[in-house]
């Protein structure tokens, strides 16, 4: 992929395959990127000696606060293609991030914004989150699925993880682009 200012964004629910797919899609990059994660923020900034239901709200919107000021300070130097990926939905406002709000900061820096939302029936991503170092509880994923999933955009490339390889999937991205 050519060095110019893009910004990939990947959203979906726990075990849709959003940092597998960043880093494959990273792999692709010709010149300067940048990989911002969401749950960086979230779980490695404020789950420090905590568990997952200690942290409150509050620090879940502080946590995509200091994300968004992260991915502008990106956009606003210009030179790194951008993968960014969450638990984002698409114009709802809560804790997990608004895909809408990112496009539209991509766009105050003129970036060619490809926003993607990586799904697959509950039943798939389910048994694909119990076979992950940390599986999500089955309540909060349920949760984080239905928050994600309830949600489109005509704006958004959809793409059915669970009838696609990785690979398979980065390519398609990549399509999108040509």
């Amino acid at each position: 992929m050519s060095s110019s200012k893009n910004i990939f964004i990947l959203r979906g629910a726990p075990a849709s395959g959003k940092g597998t797919i960043s880093q494959q899609l990273l792999d692709t990059v010709n010149g300067k990127a940048a990989y911002i994660e969401l749950d960086m923020f979230r779980w490695g900034i404020h789950l420090q000696n905590r568990q997952v239901e200690d942290v409150s709200v509050v620090e879940h919107l502080l946590a995509y606060k200091n994300y968004l000021s992260v991915l502008e300070n990106y956009l606003e130097n210009g030179s790194y293609t951008i993968v960014t990926e969450g638990t984002f939905s698409w114009s709802k406002d809560g804790e997990h991030g608004v895909a809408k709000n990112i496009i539209e900061l991509s766009n105050n820096y003129d970036y060619n914004v490809c926003s993607v939302l990586l799904y697959a029936d509950f039943e798939i991503l389910w048994k694909r989150n119990l076979e992950r170092d940390y599986s999500v509880p089955e309540n909060e994923f349920r949760d984080l699925y239905e928050y994600v999933m309830s949600e489109e955009s005509e704006d958004d490339i959809k793409i059915n993880v669970g009838e696609l390889s990785p690979h398979q999937t980065v390519e398609k991205i990549l399509n999108y682009l040509t």
